[in-house]
């Protein structure tokens, strides 16, 4: 029978015919120092590692592996030319480092871990970044659209848009307190009011934003604080106690002008200027500015029978007056037109007269007062 030999089964005959050969031992002694009896051992590696971000730093952290042999870790980073060594404590589930000082970038991070006997484990890489002034510069203030205060010292704050794209999570508020203490409130961006309790009378707020660039920061970044500006006195507090005449109660009453929207319309009977109200705001409030508008009441495009010219006073007691001023109102635009008010005068009532106008009669819309 003719035998037939496959190419490997002959590959085979040949290797071993050629180790019978002398020069096979001196071929064997040369490798000899490269072959590793039982193979290579390597350490436990790193666990499903994290990078959380940080102000130009980062902190690195992993599980821990089941190899109870394992000491030590070195975290190497800049394509190997940076490097820290983490000691692995014997107990604890998780293993963390802090890298400090590192510039704002990505950053490609490498851990191997090393046993008692210095065998080291296979590399494990792990991607994250830290932050710094760039991203702190373009950090925007969330805005206060407007902030409304009654007479029982709480204040509700409307909120404009927030950054979200850029991570704002929180706006803080800084005020003082009825015992003069300094109080700190966090409010989340998905809150379109706030409100705060127990504001010391007179006084104002700070706010700025908080931001974390993504969900494993660890440090907040904040925008720089900002003054609240004048509130808004809560006319639900108010009350009109008396008025020079109104053409008919309802739709033409004095009340009007402080039921929150132009709208609605004060209407003045037959008699000839001067014509006025008296408000009471319920608390003694410091004045800044007053706001007044025309009517919309019956003309979607305006009533221009308001007065051309007003005048504002105040009181503490209803009995004594002091006049802030005469001022120009154009009774020709729709709108809120603001009249500053300048040194700041305090009083629980205060006085709107209209001096002049186009008619013997006055129209109206709304009036708000802001301050502290």
């Amino acid at each position: 029978m003719k035998k037939i030999f496959s190419n490997t089964m002959m590959i085979v005959v040949l290797f071993l015919a050629f180790c019978a050969l002398p020069g096979c031992t001196k071929m064997d002694s040369t490798y000899k120092e490269f072959v590793i009896p039982g193979g290579l051992t390597y350490a436990g590696k790193a666990n499903s590692p994290k990078v959380y971000p940080g102000f130009n730093r980062v902190k690195i952290a992993w599980v821990r592996g089941s190899d109870p042999d394992v000491i030590s870790a070195r975290v190497f980073w800049n394509n190997f030319r940076d490097s820290t060594v983490v000691p692995i404590p014997p107990t604890g589930d998780t293993i963390s480092v802090i890298i400090d000082n590192l510039q704002e970038k990505s950053y490609s991070f490498v851990i191997r871990t090393y046993d008692k006997k210095g065998n080291s484990s296979i590399p494990v890489e792990a991607i994250g970044g830290s932050y710094g002034e760039k991203y702190q510069s373009q950090l925007l203030t969330r805005p206060v659209n407007s902030t409304l205060s009654d007479t029982k010292g709480k204040i509700t704050i409307q909120w404009g848009a927030a950054d979200i794209s850029n991570g704002a999570f929180a706006s803080e508020v800084k005020y003082t307190d009825v015992n003069g203490d300094i109080r700190y409130q966090m409010f989340p961006t998905d809150l379109p009011t706030s409100e705060i309790t127990g504001l010391k009378p007179n006084t104002g707020y700070q706010y700025r934003t908080m931001f974390k660039p993504d969900s494993l920061s660890i440090y907040s970044f904040y925008t720089a604080y900002s003054e609240a500006g004048f509130f808004n006195f809560d006319k639900k507090d108010w009350r009109v106690i008396s008025y020079s005449d109104q053409y008919s109660d309802g739709d033409n009453a004095a009340a009007n002008i402080i039921d929150g929207t132009d709208g609605t319309r004060w209407h003045t009977n037959g008699s000839a200027y001067p014509h006025y109200a008296t408000i009471d705001m319920g608390a003694v409030r410091t004045i800044s500015q007053f706001g007044v508008w025309r009517t919309l009441f019956d003309t979607p495009n305006g009533d221009d029978r308001a007065p051309t010219r007003i005048e504002f006073l105040i009181s503490m007691d209803n009995q004594n007056w002091t006049s802030l001023g005469e001022y120009a109102f154009n009774n020709s635009i729709n709108g809120e037109q603001v009249f500053p008010i300048s040194g700041s005068p305090k009083g629980r009532y205060f006085k709107f007269v209209g001096l002049r106008g186009n008619n013997h009669f006055m129209t109206l819309g709304e009036i708000s007062a802001y301050g502290f």
